[in-house]
Parts: C-alpha cells; sequence; structure tokens
C-alpha cells in the first residue's frame, strides 16, 4: 500500500482512475498528503430509527452556515466532493484534529473508501456528525475532514458495482 501525496492524486485524476468532483475545478488540499473535504448540505435525522422498517427515519434540511448542532442530536454532511476510485485506490477518512478537541466527530463510524468506491457514478461521502457541546459557526468553505488517498497492491477483483447514490438513509439526500 502506498500512501499517496498531492502530485500522486493529481496524476491518479489526469489519468482517470479518480475521480474528484466539486463544482469549483479545483482540488484542496491540506498539506502535502491530505485531501480536503467541505460540507455542502447537512441533515438532523430526528425520531425514532426503526431498523426493521422499511421506511427511512426522518430528517431535516439544514442550513451549513446558520446550523446550531446540540449534543445527543445525530446530522448527517454531505460533502461537496464527489468521489470515483479505480480499483487499487482506496481513503481512510480522519476528522480534523483541531475540530475534534472542540467535540466535533464527523466520522461516527465510516472511515474507510473502498476501491471502486463511485465506479457507477462519482458520489459524495457522508459524514455521521455528532458534538459534544452545543456547537455553530459551521461553513461550508472550511474543512473539517480529510480523506488520505492509498494506492493498493492488490486490486480489487471484482467490480465494484455499488451505486452509492441510491445508498443513503433519507431519500432527499441525493
Amino acid at each position: 500500500m502506498h500512501l499517496c501525496d498531492r502530485s500522486d492524486v493529481l496524476k491518479l485524476i489526469h489519468s482517470g482512475q479518480m475521480t474528484v468532483d466539486n463544482q469549483l475545478n479545483d482540488v484542496k488540499f491540506l498539506d502535502e498528503h491530505r485531501l480536503a473535504l467541505h460540507l455542502t448540505r447537512l441533515y438532523e435525522v430526528q425520531g425514532s430509527v426503526d431498523l426493521s422498517a422499511a421506511d427511512p427515519p426522518y430528517g431535516r434540511h439544514m442550513e451549513v452556515e446558520t446550523a446550531e448542532l446540540v449534543p445527543g442530536g445525530f446530522y448527517l454532511g454531505i460533502t461537496r466532493e464527489r468521489l470515483s476510485f479505480g480499483q487499487d485506490i482506496a481513503a481512510s477518512l480522519h476528522t480534523r484534529s483541531r475540530y475534534a478537541r472542540l467535540g466535533l466527530e464527523v466520522l461516527c463510524s465510516s472511515n474507510f473508501v473502498v476501491p471502486g468506491f463511485g465506479a457507477t457514478g462519482p458520489a459524495p461521502l457522508v459524514f455521521e456528525i455528532t458534538v459534544r457541546r452545543r456547537t455553530f459557526g459551521l461553513n461550508s468553505d472550511a474543512s473539517y475532514c480529510f480523506a488520505l488517498i492509498y494506492q493498493i497492491s492488490s486490486p480489487r477483483r471484482q467490480p465494484n458495482v455499488a451505486d452509492y447514490n441510491t445508498r443513503f438513509p433519507i431519500p432527499q439526500l441525493t
């Protein structure tokens, strides 16, 4: 496994092995390894969650810039960046420590992006957001999370056919 730096990632994008579409036509990095990710939409999951129900839980849209997150709440944040990876590309996701130290956690469980992610079309990542203290002042231009991109030595053998754009628990997320 090889941790990609900025030039590696740009080569992967140029060769078509990886897509980063953020509608701004510029890929942002925090440093030579960390690919910046940004919130574009935010939803609060409300009410009870019945895991056996066919219907998803209710969600309320929140504007990123005016959102106030409260402890005990559970929020889904959708990235501005839409990604697709080749069969030998994977990523690990991380909350930036400067925000984690303040109690903002954007990756409650999912912190690995599998090889072949977005193979049926570039897809956003979904942050699972919780806070320890009342939190406000979010900004869609700030990067609360980042991805480390890896080129792996044992590519995925079976193509990834999952349509990540339809796998969100709340239908209006996509």
